[in-house]
């Protein structure tokens, strides 16, 4: 469970994990993580929640008691967070991708997933299958990605996409990035209001991150977001493609890190396609792909 592919280019050096839910294991500008690196011991122990960065598919965040319905047909999902009483984040980041290409600079991951496991409890997974590739660059300035999933079943097939970036906390650290409005939670963590985003949430201009204990989905992202760690010397741009317009934000209190995560849809989508239009999710017939990508570039602050 602990092969590594690492990529080099200038001074970013890029881990991936592809045993370990197809993660990121580590992003460095030189000794400095840009990502939170993953413990060896996460690794060998397949720990995918804490890894760098772990792929988001087929969904993004939660699904409301891991159930929902498409087509006419209902389907119950397995609950795959432990006791939370909600499935989340797809079954990606829980299985083991394959490894189709390998150089210094380039990887591709794939993963190939058939539905099984049907039992008392739901689908063990999730009950389309499909298959999913992560393309991974280096380069002296940036980290690109790109992922892609096909509807490789005989029905239509919701599907969401994204990432799950855990930044590194420096001291210092600034974020800054512009969004229309934001979902506050329930007591379920599921949304339960669209509102205007608050003062103590707008990070439309650089600031500290603080302890607002934020994990709420903004909508309307611009589709970039900066973070700066003044005090390394460095600053990160990150920049999602024109279909990734929600932006989760999760900061939580003294934990060393926090996630920007670009993902296609809303938390609980599926289950409000007729009540939200902005919801991001797809319905993909038989055959049919979509793709999103992803970039984080690091350059040096001006002293």
């Amino acid at each position: 469970m602990t092969d590594l592919v690492s990529l080099r280019a200038g001074d970013l050096a890029l881990d991936l994990a592809p045993k370990v839910g197809g993660v990121v294991a580590g992003f460095r500008h030189g000794a400095t993580d840009i990502l939170r690196p993953m413990p060896a011991e996460a690794i060998a122990r397949g720990l995918v929640r804490q890894s760098s960065c772990y792929p988001l598919t087929p969904y993004s965040n939660r699904i409301a008691h891991g159930r929902f319905a498409v087509d006419g047909q209902t389907h119950q999902l397995t609950l795959n967070f432990g006791d939370h009483p909600h499935s989340i984040h797809g079954n990606g980041w829980q299985r083991i991708w394959q490894v189709e290409a390998a150089s210094e600079t380039n990887a591709t991951l794939t993963l190939d997933h058939v539905p099984f496991g049907f039992g008392p409890a739901g689908w063990d997974g999730w009950p389309f299958a499909f298959r999913a590739v992560q393309r991974f660059s280096l380069t002296p300035e940036a980290m690109k990605i790109s992922m892609a999933i096909e509807n490789r079943d005989t029905r239509p097939m919701p599907a969401g996409l994204g990432w799950h970036p855990y930044f590194k906390a420096h001291e210092g650290a600034t974020l800054a990035f512009s969004a229309d409005d934001v979902w506050r939670n329930g007591p379920d963590s599921l949304p339960e209001e669209r509102v205007a985003i608050p003062p103590a949430w707008d990070y439309s201009a650089p600031r500290l991150l603080g302890e607002p204990n934020l994990d709420n989905c903004f909508n309307g992202w611009t589709g970039a977001a900066e973070m700066r760690f003044p005090n390394e010397g460095l600053s990160v741009r990150m920049e999602a493609g024109p279909d990734v317009r929600h932006l989760v934000v999760y900061i939580p209190t003294g934990r060393g890190f926090f996630a920007v995560e670009p993902v296609t849809n809303m938390n609980d989508a599926v289950n409000r396609m007729d009540a939200v239009a902005d919801h991001g999710l797809r319905i993909l017939q038989p055959g049919e792909q979509m793709a999103i990508t992803m970039s984080i570039a690091v350059t040096i602050l001006a002293r």
